[in-house]
């Protein structure tokens, strides 16, 4: 079982944060992580993560560099947070947390899929197609391949959200974010390319590019986020936004949890 130095990070924040649903928990500290057609095994004690494949053994030096940069452990959380207008106990409840860098075709399957869902919804149907697909989402074609047996596709009971699944596999056949290949691209002309495809709007498409596309400054604006904009006249820094928008959501998420149970 290989090791990263993972100080200031929490892998359980991390897990409760709704930004990602290719996780599954093991056991009681053990998550099976997928990101694109990778997966390994991830536990934490204190400051530092386990890393293990899943078929046993280490990971090799590639391997684990890919996963220090999608659980952005070499970010500067401290710094970035320290720049940040965020919510009286926002930063200490939510210690840990980071956004992830998502392989980008798991994060547009997976905000597809969440439109007017929830968090229980939404994992139950990623991890039907992850199970479909060896254990990660399945390629554009798979996906495709899959809607084509009916029983399967009925059995998502993904309503209105299929066609617009759909389209996004049948675009991806051909297409992929042009920032990928072009760095630099502003998130406006990405959020516009997005956008293009039916079924993707601004809260979807910002979703894409702050969890699957590394746009840090893009913030999904949901019903937390526009609540805390109300109520606190939140704005929203120019270069992080998209880290402070995770903090915020955490924070009233939890807020209206804590309220529910009467704390």
């Amino acid at each position: 079982m290989a090791q990263l130095e993972a100080g200031g990070f929490s892998l359980d924040a991390v897990a409760r944060s709704g930004q990602v649903f290719t996780w599954r928990q093991l056991d009681e500290g053990r998550w099976l992580v997928a990101s694109g057609a990778r997966r390994c095994v991830l536990s934490q004690e204190s400051s530092t993560l386990e890393v293990s494949r899943v078929s046993g053994g280490d990971p090799d030096e590639s391997e684990l560099s890919y996963w220090r940069r999608y659980l952005a452990l070499d970010e500067d959380y401290d710094g970035i947070l320290d720049k940040l207008e965020l919510p009286d106990g926002a930063r200490e409840t939510n210690s840990g947390l980071r956004v992830l860098a998502q392989d980008w075709w798991d994060a547009a399957v997976s905000f597809v899929v969440s439109q007017n869902s929830n968090i229980p919804r939404i994992q139950r149907t990623v991890w039907t197609l992850m199970d479909a697909g060896d254990g990660c989402i399945p390629s554009p074609e798979g996906l495709l391949e899959l809607f084509g047996r009916e029983g399967f596709a009925e059995g998502l009971r993904l309503g209105y959200r299929r066609p617009y699944l759909e389209a996004l596999a049948e675009r991806a056949l051909g297409w992929h974010p042009t920032c990928l290949d072009r760095p630099g691209m502003s998130l406006d002309e990405t959020m516009a390319e997005l956008e293009e495809t039916p079924g993707i709007g601004p809260k979807v498409a910002s979703c894409i590019c702050l969890f699957g596309l590394g746009y840090l400054n893009a913030v999904p604006r949901d019903t937390w986020i526009k609540r805390a904009e109300r109520e606190t006249g939140m704005s929203w820094d120019e270069q992080y936004g998209g880290i402070q928008q995770q903090y915020v959501f955490a924070w009233y998420r939890e807020g209206a949890g804590r309220h529910e149970r009467g704390a």
